[in-house]
Order: C-alpha cells, then structure tokens, then sequence
C-alpha cells in the first residue's frame, strides 16, 4: 500500500473513530433530544454534509478496491524489485549466494592486479533452468575500474577478466557468466602530466 492509500485510510479510520465517539455521545442522556434533532435537521439540509458524505463514500469504495487487488500487485512488484541471489549447485543441493558477496569477491579480485587503483563492481544474476531441467544462475558483472597512469588498457583489463575468472570458477562453482570492463578513469594522470611540465 502507497503512502496516499496510507493516509487516506488514517483519515477515513480517524473519521470512523470520531462518528463512533459521536454516537456514543448522543446515546448518552448529555443532551436534550429536542437540542439533538434540531441539529440533525440543520445538518441534513446543509450541502456541505452531501459532499462529505460522497467523499466518505469514494475513499470507501477506494480502499475497498485497494484491499482486493493492491495487495497481490506490491507482492508481484517486490518479487521482480528483489534481487536474485546467484544460485550455485552442489552435490547436496542448491545453495544461494547475494549478490552484494559476489560483487564483493569480484572488487577483491580485480583490485589485486597490478595498476589497478579503484573497482566498482555491479553484479546482476538472473535465474535460469537448464536443459537438464536443473536451475542456475546466469551472472553479468560490470566493472568500473581506475588504473594508475601508463598501464596499458588491454593487458590490464585482460589480467583483471583473468582474476575475476579465477574466481568465479573456483570459488562459485559458475561457467555462466560475463565480465564487462570499462575504465572510468586513469588515477594519477594530473601528478603524472605536472611532473613531466616541470
């Protein structure tokens, strides 16, 4: 439920309350019942009492709607927002990895080659089942990588594919998988051009 249908239902559970205390009031011998249907009269002649009634009645008939269909549509939305977890298979079944862990692992990784400065691994895994009819992960990691000034793009991204590898082999087990590198930056090219003007 929205944060609207939220305050619509505290205003409409705030307006029953106060109806309730209302009747309970006039139940009680407080006033005088000529004072009472004098009121009721008045009230029942006004316009402004038709439109809160209509108003009372379209927020009613909106949460209403809200309880029968909202409810199994923000279950179906917070299924497809959840991230799926890889899914590695082992001789005694299946186990479920996060993929806050995966990323992790492959940031390690690839901070371990050599010139590389900074890692930003973005890690998405989705669910597939094979033709043996046995489900596994499909992962895709993207990594944004800062490599000290003068490496050389080619052999530094190819030993970073290399440790990531390494990595989703032997540790989860996976050989479906890609690995996406791109260089965001090149760290410490302003010290590097600074010295070589002076």
């Amino acid at each position: 439920m929205g944060y609207i249908n939220r305050f619509l239902l505290f205003l409409y559970a705030l307006a029953v309350a106060l109806a309730a205390l209302g009747v309970i009031v006039l139940c009680l011998p407080v006033f005088p019942v000529p004072a009472i249907l004098n009121e009721t009269a008045f009230l029942l002649s006004r316009w402004e009492t038709i439109a809160g009634a209509a108003l009372v009645f379209l927020i009613s008939v909106h949460l209403v709607a809200c309880s029968l269909t909202c409810g199994s549509r923000s279950g179906e939305q917070k299924e497809k927002k959840e991230p799926e977890a890889v899914v590695v298979r082992g001789a005694s079944g299946e186990v479920r990895v996060a993929i806050p862990a995966v990323s992790n692992m492959a940031e390690k990784s690839a901070s371990k080659v050599y010139g590389v400065e900074n890692v930003d691994a973005k890690v998405e895994a989705r669910r597939v089942t094979g033709e043996d009819g046995v489900p596994s992960s499909k992962v895709a990691i993207g990594l944004e990588v800062a490599l000290a000034a003068g490496q050389n793009v080619a052999q530094a991204s190819d030993a970073i594919r290399a440790a990531v590898s390494e990595q989703m082999d032997n540790v989860l087990g996976l050989a479906d998988y890609s690995i996406d590198i791109s260089i965001a930056e090149f760290a410490g090219m302003d010290a590097a051009k600074k010295s070589r003007v002076s």
